[in-house]
């Protein structure tokens, strides 16, 4: 074993050390990605998403939203300037 794997393994360790620590103080984030042919309801895909996350009303048979693991959601501004935000609102 050389120093570059036991070094690895440190490393590795102490992210997960700081990441089980810091984990209840941050806002869990899921990030999703949609991909497929032109024309094939990528877009109607992502605004049902948002539109039903936002209402879970209107999915009971969803498990998470039935048993209450979705707490919130909510829309927040793009984060970074330089990426196109998905006009959902219209």
């Amino acid at each position: 074993m050389g120093i570059a794997a036991i070094a690895d393994q440190i490393t590795r360790s102490v992210e997960g050390v700081t990441s089980t620590l810091t984990a209840p103080f941050t806002d869990p984030v899921i990030r999703l990605g949609v991909t497929g042919l032109s024309r094939a309801g990528k877009t109607v895909f992502i605004t049902s998403l948002v539109a039903n996350l936002l209402d879970r009303g209107r999915m009971p048979q969803l498990t998470a939203a039935a048993n209450g693991a979705i707490k919130t959601a909510f829309l927040q501004p793009q984060p970074d300037d330089t990426v196109p935000r998905f006009a959902y609102e219209t």
